[in-house]
């Protein structure tokens, strides 16, 4: 069940990184979300005795100071790289640039 739910984040976020414009807020949202999930493959390989004890938590669930905060801000900045703002494409006061030199 928190197998599935892992998963579930990370193809969620690289299924949102499709639509999205910008190669650098791509590659450092993939890294964070295959990070986010390779600890968490880890450490249930390690519980199934798949793997030798690393010594990583299981990503918000397992208690561990340092390795908490390490997820929270991993996860805000997550958040920040996908963001997506509706009324930035409807507003009449945004002007797109085409690349065009305005001459007088």
């Amino acid at each position: 069940m928190i197998a599935v739910l892992y998963l579930t984040i990370v193809a969620r976020v690289l299924i949102k990184l499709l639509d999205e414009e910008s190669s650098f807020a791509i590659l450092a949202a993939a890294g964070l979300a295959i990070e986010f999930g390779l600890q968490a493959l880890i450490n249930m390989a390690v519980n199934v005795q798949i793997a030798p004890s690393k010594g990583m938590t299981l990503p918000f669930i397992s208690y561990g100071g340092s390795s908490m905060l390490a997820l929270s801000i991993g996860m805000g900045l997550l958040l920040a790289f996908t963001r997506r703002n509706p009324y930035l494409t409807r507003s009449p006061y945004v002007v797109k640039w085409s690349g065009e030199s305005v001459t007088a």
